[in-house]
């Protein structure tokens, strides 16, 4: 495809020249044609039309043609005489004047002269317009031939990039062949290798233990701190990126130490993270997990799979180039936490290291793969495996790619692999030395090799598959040896140099974590050294006495704040917790207020002078809106229409014959609407009124908690802040914490039995206010004496005979309706009183010795119970339990 792009781009520049050539054309025609115009205006404008009729003039006087060439001799041939010869007669006619004469040639001269111009116009243009036709066809059989010339050439390159191809494929077929190589030359090749006089007999299984066994047991216990210290230590991630066919799935299975044939599971179209998990549990055979795949319905859940079965696993996954990642889990004693991550193969060009510009695809996937794979090494945590096949310095592409990611090459390590192929044509130690030396300075490299596919597929049993690693590693080092290499570059041979350097990494993540959380550690055992310390003194004075203190200090505190807001204060935040009227009536539940018959009485508070209607408030100012609306809603109460049959009823049978029943009736009348009228609304007003009173609990909650607050802010930057009462210092003594047994929170059940005393003693005095109310209402012997004392001004009728029964009718209503009247003033009055007096301020004067008597007469059993003091001291027996087996695990991490 690079070859196409190329012929491409040839062709392009071919039709660029074509296309200025045609312009070029173009434009000279252009100017051969403005030239032809100006040259005929010109003549045009030479014959002018003077002149033009000059000659039509002359050639209307221009005499008739004769035989004679002479203007003025004229031949007269008579005819001839009979039987005589013929005899011709010469006369000569009279001249013109000479003026005439020279006028005449004059003319004829230039009608010749214009004439014989235009005929040469004539040829001219046709001459022109032949050329250009000519011209033309030229061009267009130019064009045709170098169509013709430039399909032959795109045909020909496209010849040879077949060509091209051709041979790349059977080259890497034959490469492959190379690589692969006949198994059993190269199984003899291997087992030809003798070991040094260095080495072991066990040395392809002594490379792969690094470490100890202790030191994967110290790390797994180091991850266990980190993780009872809610840290973490950090996970080296390496990413493996290369071309496709340099053996970047190879190396992970020699990294791994076991076969698992992962090459043979397909071309890696998607990013393969392999999680190594250090779990003690796993000292033989690995747990391997192919986690759920979000991408794929059919694999929305973890798959526990052998290693051998995992290429098949990852087969079914790796259909498609996408950038959705496939997560595997390997756990096992002896693996160090870190995650390598394996990436689909470039597809670069082989000149791309050469060409200053970037690397080239050579395939409809290769955007694709290389947008994948940067995605992938973006992240500057992690670090980048560089894999390539080893070649010539001048032919790599790895360095100029991962450049542009990396610039610097700060996190990059190149590995070069193949590289037994590569020393096949070194022949000499300068030649070796030269290319080891010619690696990028201060950036690793490793030079490695592996067993072919075949190889390691039959020798896929775990030692077998570390011999034959080993033995190309030796195989390496003893051609090296014999080209009598430096030994400066001997740790940069070998994949187990490779896996020791990255395990190295790894351990190096773990030596860096070990202050922080030591630090952390010994932190943590400082703390749980004073919290075991502070349970200890709850525990011990978690006595009765101390329950006393902590109530008495409660209710205090909590009587001084409701008696704040009943007298007036903003440290509730009336903007946040205080309610407009509307805002009440609907946090009340009841709404509107309602009159007699059940019906819903509508007003606009402003309209009818209701106090603050609109301003959020709480407390006794509510308590003061609340009574002007009572008021308000009672003075617009009027007397319901008063029927002949209730006069009748009240006046008794056979009592209207006499005037002084005119009065009982009306009497009797204004007592019954009255209280038909008022009492739902004295009702109503009760229960608004405890409503108010009991939501002070939830205002005086905030503030206290408000307070609590600032002092723990005051107390922490060491602020000595006034209190705002002076249960604010009875009620905090130190810091508050979660088991801090001082700390009232943790009493649930006590705040509520003291919550429960005061709604009990609101409801107490609500009603003993409301049956005083109700006694406002008189009987009507009383109301009938008071009229009789007190004479209404309204004066009754005399003559009992001549009224009829509406008459009778409209004037006991009057009556009734101007005692009504005076009634619900007098009851509407005293109803505001009493609820002054009886209601808010026994709140207020005596709420205090009611509750705080309450408390303090409770028993050390009855205390103890309302505490849920068991319960505390069970929740205080586990914190020590805990924080002792705490302080005891640090000392030993320690």
């Amino acid at each position: 495809m690079f070859k196409k792009d190329k012929h491409d781009k040839e062709d392009k520049h071919s039709d660029d020249k074509e296309e200025k050539k045609k312009d070029k054309d173009k434009k000279k025609h252009e100017k051969d044609e403005e030239k032809r115009e100006k040259r005929d205006k010109h003549a045009s404008v030479m014959e002018s039309p003077k002149d033009k009729q000059q000659q039509q003039q002359q050639q209307q006087q221009q005499p008739p043609p004769t035989s004679s060439s002479h203007p003025s001799l004229q031949i007269n041939n008579p005819p001839p005489s009979p039987g005589g010869p013929s005899v011709s007669y010469i006369s000569k006619t009279p001249s013109t004047p000479a003026v005439d004469q020279s006028q005449t040639d004059a003319a004829a001269a230039a009608a010749a002269a214009a004439a014989e111009q235009k005929k040469k116009e004539e040829e001219r243009k046709k001459k022109d317009a032949a050329e250009d036709e000519r011209k033309k066809k030229e061009m267009q059989e130019r064009e045709a031939e170098e169509k013709a010339k430039r399909r032959e050439e795109r045909k020909r390159k496209e010849r040879e990039d077949a060509e091209a191809q051709r041979l790349k494929d059977i080259a890497f077929s034959q490469q492959q062949i190379d690589d692969e190589g006949n198994e059993e030359a190269e199984a003899q090749s291997l087992e030809a290798v003798k070991p040094d006089s260095s080495d072991s007999l066990t040395m392809f299984r002594d490379v792969y233990d690094v470490f100890p066994p202790e030191v994967f047991t110290a790390y797994d216990n180091l991850q266990n701190y980190a993780r009872d210290l809610n840290t973490q230590i950090p996970v080296l991630e390496v990413v493996l990126v290369g071309p496709k066919g340099c053996g970047k799935s190879s190396i992970i299975e020699a990294i791994i130490g076991k076969p698992s044939n992962h090459v043979g599971a397909g071309v890696t179209k998607r990013p393969l993270f392999l999680q190594f998990i250090n779990n003690p549990e796993f000292t033989s055979d690995p747990k391997v997990t192919l986690k759920r795949d979000i991408t794929i319905q059919e694999y929305d859940h973890d798959v526990d799979v052998s290693l051998a079965s995992l290429p098949s696993s990852l087969s079914s996954r790796n259909t498609t180039y996408t950038d959705e990642p496939i997560f595997v889990h390997y756990e096992h004693a002896s693996v160090l936490n870190m995650t390598i991550i394996d990436t689909p193969g470039l597809l670069l060009s082989p000149s791309s290291s050469s060409s200053s510009s970037s690397s080239k695809d050579i395939s409809s996937d290769g955007a694709k793969i290389d947008e994948i794979t940067r995605k992938i090494i973006k992240p500057t945590h992690r670090l980048i495996l560089a894999v390539e096949n080893a070649s010539d310095w001048d032919s790599t592409s790895m360095p100029s790619w991962v450049k542009k990611v990396d610039p610097e090459l700060s996190r990059t390590t190149f590995v070069y692999t193949k590289f037994y192929n590569y020393l096949q044509d070194v022949n000499n130690t300068r030649a070796v030395n030269r290319f080891l030396s010619g690696t990028l300075p201060d950036v690793k490299s490793f030079f490695t090799t592996m067993p072919s596919l075949k190889i390691r597929a039959k020798f896929n049993e775990t030692e077998k598959f570390k011999q034959k690693i080993w033995q190309s590693y030796r195989r390496d080092m003893n051609y090296l040896e014999q080209l009598q290499y430096d030994k400066r570059f001997e740790k940069s041979i070998g994949v187990h140099s490779l896996r020791r350097w990255l395990l190295n990494q790894a351990w190096k993540n773990y030596q860096d974590s070990i202050p922080r959380i030591l630090k952390h550690l010994r932190s943590k055992k400082t703390a749980s050294v004073e919290q075991l310390r502070d349970v200890d003194l709850q525990i011990d004075s978690l006595n009765s006495g101390k329950l006393r203190g902590i109530a008495s200090n409660y209710v205090v505190s909590f009587l001084q704040i409701l008696e704040q807001l009943l007298q007036g204060t903003v440290e509730g935040q009336p903007t946040i917790n205080g309610q407009t009227l509307d805002e009440e009536k609907q946090g009340h539940g009841d709404g509107d207020w309602y009159g007699a018959n059940n019906r819903p009485i509508k007003f606009d508070p402003a309209t009818w002078g209701v106090l603050y209607w609109d301003s959020k408030l709480y407390g006794g100012q509510q308590f003061e809106r609340l009574l002007s609306e009572f008021k308000a809603v009672s003075d617009h109460t009027d007397i319901t229409e008063v029927t002949m049959d209730d006069v009748a009823t009240a006046a008794g049978v056979n009592k209207l014959n006499n005037l002084p029943n005119y009065a009982w009736a009306a009497c009797d009348l204004a007592g019954q609407k009255s209280q038909e009228a008022l009492a739902p609304l004295i009702d109503q007003l009760c229960d608004r009124a405890i409503y108010i009173m009991k939501r002070l609990t939830d205002v005086a909650e905030k503030i206290a908690d408000s307070r609590k607050k600032k002092w723990q802010s005051s107390y922490r930057t060491g602020v000595n802040t006034s209190s705002s009462s002076s249960s604010h210092h009875h009620h905090h003594h130190h810091s508050v914490k979660t088991n801090d047994i001082s700390n009232i929170e943790q009493y649930p059940y006590f705040t509520h039995h003291v919550k429960d005393l005061y709604f009990k003693f609101v409801d107490k005095t609500a009603e003993k206010c409301k049956k005083k109310c109700m006694s406002e209402f008189m009987e009507t012997k009383t109301i009938h004496w008071d009229y009789t004392e007190n004479p209404q001004t309204q004066v009754l009728p005399v003559d009992r005979a001549s009224m009829s029964i509406e008459d009778t009718r409209s004037t006991v209503f009057n009556l009734t309706k101007t005692m009504f009247t005076s009634l619900r003033n007098r009851i509407v009055r005293n109803v505001l009183l009493k609820f002054y007096n009886f209601f808010l301020v026994p709140i207020q004067n005596d709420l205090w010795g009611d509750i705080q008597g309450k408390v303090n007469s409770l028993s050390d059993a009855d205390l103890e119970q309302i505490f849920e003091i068991s319960a505390t001291k069970d929740k205080l027996q586990e914190d020590k339990k805990y924080l002792s087996s705490v302080v005891q695990k640090c000392a030993e991490q320690d």
